[in-house]
């Protein structure tokens, strides 16, 4: 009796320790962008931009993914988490997209030591997935202002406020990046516009 006992204890304690948990999912913050070159009119063609790294509230500091749930309460997810902090990833989108855009003849990155004739800065004050106090429904939202800079009078010429929100298709942390990214691409399409039309 003893030995089956024994037995039986065995056999659970291994099945315990063998059972297999999910790993942590990374996402990754890359909107789509077109193949192809873009060509706006503007009248910076021959000036140069370098591209701070954005300025973002503490819970984008790190990989941990946030999410609201309600007005006040906010929680992170225990199996998915950015592949790189936010504020990076985000800064290296914006230099992807201004370099492909050729409003300048030349984009340089925030780690670049040339000098330039404009600045640009970006300050996002939300970039999250919303959930209603059920937990059933939820929405996706961005918050950013770009500043761009010349850097001969270190005056800002112009600034554009972007908010943009929309709903997630499915409660979960995957739609809610699907979502986020969608607000950024169309944001930086925004960005583009304006930017070509502020440089002068």
């Amino acid at each position: 009796m003893k030995k089956v006992a024994l037995i039986s204890f065995m056999i659970v304690l291994f099945t315990a320790c063998s059972t297999t948990y999910p790993a942590v999912t990374q996402y990754r913050i890359a909107p789509k962008e077109s193949a192809k070159k873009e060509h706006f009119s503007t009248e910076c063609k021959a000036k140069t931009l370098k591209i701070s790294q954005v300025f973002v509230k503490n819970s984008l500091m790190g990989k941990e993914m946030k999410y609201i749930v309600g007005d006040y309460k906010e929680y992170a997810y225990n199996q998915s988490e950015w592949a790189e902090h936010p504020n990076k990833a985000i800064s290296d989108v914006i230099i992807n997209s201004l370099q492909r855009s050729n409003i300048f003849s030349h984009v340089s990155g925030y780690k670049s030591f040339t000098v330039s004739d404009y600045t640009l800065e970006s300050n996002i004050a939300e970039f999250t997935q919303h959930f209603s106090e059920d937990e059933q429904h939820s929405f996706a939202k961005i918050d950013i202002t770009f500043s761009l800079i010349d850097n001969s009078s270190a005056k800002i010429v112009a600034s554009k406020h972007i908010v943009k929100s929309m709903p997630v298709a499915e409660a979960n942390a995957q739609s809610g990046v699907v979502a986020l990214n969608r607000l950024l691409e169309s944001a930086l399409d925004e960005m583009k516009l304006w930017i070509a039309k502020a440089c002068k």
